[in-house]
């Protein structure tokens, strides 16, 4: 487990690197921690794939790729985000992030339009909520 005081510099750098990414949360410091977590599981999960530790670095970098533009293009979009009308796009991400965990244990090659149409049918507002259900059928 990741010591509190190497989490909070983690967090901070993040915060540092994805606020010009539009990325905010409703508690900035619990926020900026969690999605610390999010690339130090990740950094785990790569190191075990690739058989070598893996930097925190390219931790990032890897996340970045692989999880955040991905997750970004579709928590993005307006028809996602109008089931969503009052939540930040940070914490819209790391709950879309969680979903896709969950979802991967049972399919891992579910890709991130599926994995959002499936928060929204779940947890959407509105006419995106039953749009979504359609899609997902």
């Amino acid at each position: 487990m990741v010591s509190t005081q190497k989490q909070t510099d983690t967090a901070t750098v993040l915060s540092t690197m994805f606020t010009r990414e539009g990325v905010a949360f409703s508690r900035p410091e619990e926020g900026w921690k969690m999605l610390a977590e999010h690339v130090d599981k990740h950094k785990y999960w790569l190191s075990e794939q690739l058989g070598r530790e893996i930097t925190w670095q390219e931790a990032v970098f890897s996340w970045y790729e692989n999880v955040m533009i991905p997750l970004k293009r579709v928590v993005g979009g307006w028809e996602f985000r109008s089931a969503f009308p009052n939540q930040n796009l940070g914490d819209l991400f790391l709950a879309v992030s969680d979903h896709w965990y969950f979802l991967k244990e049972e399919n891992p090659d579910v890709d991130p339009q599926t994995v959002a149409r499936s928060f929204v049918t779940h947890f959407g507002h509105g006419l995106s909520r039953w749009f979504s259900r359609f899609l997902l059928t």
